[in-house]
C-alpha cells in the first residue's frame, strides 16, 4: 500500500512538473547602435526609440501598450546607442515564442520605423548599422530606413565574438 501511494505521488509530481512555469530573465531586444543620416549627412539630436514588440503591420510607429522600450538621442555626428532591453520569459516545457523588436526614428517633424526584426526563441546580443532618412526601403506595406538586411553594413554580433 505504501509503495503504491509513493508511486502515485511520484507520478502526480511528474505530471504536475510538466506544467510548471517559472520566470527566466533574458534579453528581449539587443543593444542597437549606429549612425543616422539624411542623404549622407549626420542628423543630430534625433530621438531613437527601441521597442521590444512585434512591429506594427500597418506601418504605424505607435508603440504597443505594455511593451518595453528605451530612448536615446543622436550626437552631433548622428551616432546613437540604445538598449539592450531585458524581460522575463515564462518558461514552459514546450515551444518557443516569437520575439520581435524595432526602432522608431523621430527627427524634425518625421516619425519613421527604422527597422524591424523578429525571430523565434532569441535575439542577437548587438546590432549596428546605418540609417539614412533619404533612402527608404519598402517590404510589403512596411517602409524602413535602416540597412538591417544588408549584412555588409550591419553586423550581428554574438556573445562569443
Amino acid at each position: 500500500m505504501a509503495l503504491s501511494r509513493a508511486i502515485a505521488i511520484i507520478a502526480l509530481g511528474a505530471a504536475a512538473s510538466a506544467c510548471v512555469v517559472f520566470p527566466v530573465p533574458r534579453v528581449i531586444a539587443p543593444e542597437v547602435s549606429g549612425v543616422l543620416l539624411n542623404d549622407g549627412k549626420p542628423v543630430a539630436n534625433a530621438e531613437i526609440e527601441l521597442v521590444a514588440a512585434l512591429a506594427p503591420s500597418d506601418a504605424s510607429s505607435e508603440i504597443p501598450p505594455g511593451s518595453s522600450h528605451a530612448v536615446a538621442r543622436t550626437d552631433a555626428n548622428g551616432k546613437f546607442k540604445v538598449g539592450p532591453l531585458t524581460g522575463v520569459k515564462t518558461v514552459h516545457t514546450y515551444g518557443d515564442e516569437l520575439l520581435g523588436f524595432y526602432i522608431v526614428i523621430r527627427a524634425g517633424n518625421k516619425e519613421l520605423i527604422g527597422f524591424t526584426y523578429s525571430e523565434i526563441a532569441s535575439v542577437p546580443s548587438k546590432l549596428s548599422g546605418v540609417c539614412d532618412l533619404a533612402k527608404a526601403r519598402s517590404v510589403g506595406n512596411q517602409v524602413t530606413y535602416c540597412d538591417h538586411d544588408r549584412l555588409e553594413k550591419l553586423k550581428m554580433v554574438t556573445d562569443d565574438s
